[in-house]
């Protein structure tokens, strides 16, 4: 399954940091935009690993649509 989800990132030169929104708890720093996004990449890939392997076998999960005003 593939999911898109947004990189907020901030930074210059210097070194990069960058949040997902719709994931509050994701948060990266890195010294490159490139190393920034694999980072990110790997942190979500993590919390949907955690998230589903602390799930009760008895739970289920539903994807749902909401629409949002502009």
């Amino acid at each position: 399954m593939i999911r898109k989800y947004s990189l907020i990132i901030e930074g210059d030169g210097a070194g990069y940091s960058g949040y997902v929104p719709e994931l509050p708890t994701i948060l990266v720093t890195g010294n490159s935009i490139e190393d920034l996004t694999a980072r990110a990449k790997e942190a979500i890939r993590l919390y949907w690993e955690t998230l589903h392997s602390d799930r009760s076998p008895a739970s289920t999960v539903r994807e749902i649509e909401v629409e949002l005003p502009v």
